[in-house]
């Protein structure tokens, strides 16, 4: 139910869908590449992953698809949107910056990226370098881009403990849904239960952010 919420809220995002082109950096099997497959965009997904490109192909064969390392970038377009999904807190930050810098080059003048990350909310796990605030993104983020817009993702307050525990009963009920049709309505109602209190909030008391950048014209 997160996962797929943090998917949607950034789709919802790239809105209306217009033809516009929109690379996923970082984009590892595909999973929001195929998000997008019926809608009128031109997909591009990169990743330095060969095996999690041959999934994201097989996937989305719609979609174009570059195993490449960001650091060194090599994309023969230029796009309207970049995504970054989950991927900064994995990069070593002193490789942050020549990655943005290549980003920003495959970007259209008024093109947008959008980046979610973990907050520091979150504790942070061996496989992470680093969980972000606003403020620490700011600073990442300059001066290639410019933060436009903050979202807060999945609220850490009183009601979340509620759909923790009623996600364990759940998954704890789902082998037996095709048996018991009222186990479908009570997935329906977690879901439902995490849309109307959960889903998005102020940055500072969320586990994660999303966020929209504003590529910084090179005179300013």
């Amino acid at each position: 139910i997160e996962y797929l919420s943090y998917l949607n809220v950034v789709k919802n995002l790239l809105k209306p869908f217009k033809g516009q082109s929109i690379l996923d950096a970082g984009c590892g099997d595909g999973r929001f590449c195929f998000e997008l497959r019926n809608e009128n965009v031109k997909l591009v997904g990169v990743d330095f992953s060969e095996r999690a490109i041959a999934f994201a192909r097989v996937f989305n064969p719609n979609a174009q698809f570059f195993i490449q390392d960001l650091k060194e970038l090599n994309i023969p377009y230029k796009f309207d949107y970049i995504v970054l999904i989950e991927t900064l807190e994995h990069l070593i930050p002193n490789e942050i910056n020549i990655i943005l810098h290549n980003l920003a080059d495959v970007l259209k003048t008024h093109g947008k990226l959008i980046i979610t990350v973990p907050s520091t909310n979150l504790p942070l796990p061996e496989k992470h370098y680093q969980h972000f605030t606003k403020e620490s993104l700011e600073k990442i983020l300059d001066p290639p881009f410019k933060i436009i817009r903050v979202l807060g993702h999945s609220k850490i307050c009183f009601k979340r403990r509620i759909f923790i525990v009623l996600r364990r009963f759940g998954i704890f009920l789902a082998p037996f849904m095709k048996k018991v049709p009222c186990i479908v309505k009570f997935h329906h109602f977690l879901s439902e239960f995490y849309y109307k209190y959960l889903e998005t909030g102020p940055p500072e008391i969320c586990e994660r952010l999303i966020v929209v950048c504003e590529k910084r014209n090179k005179h300013t």
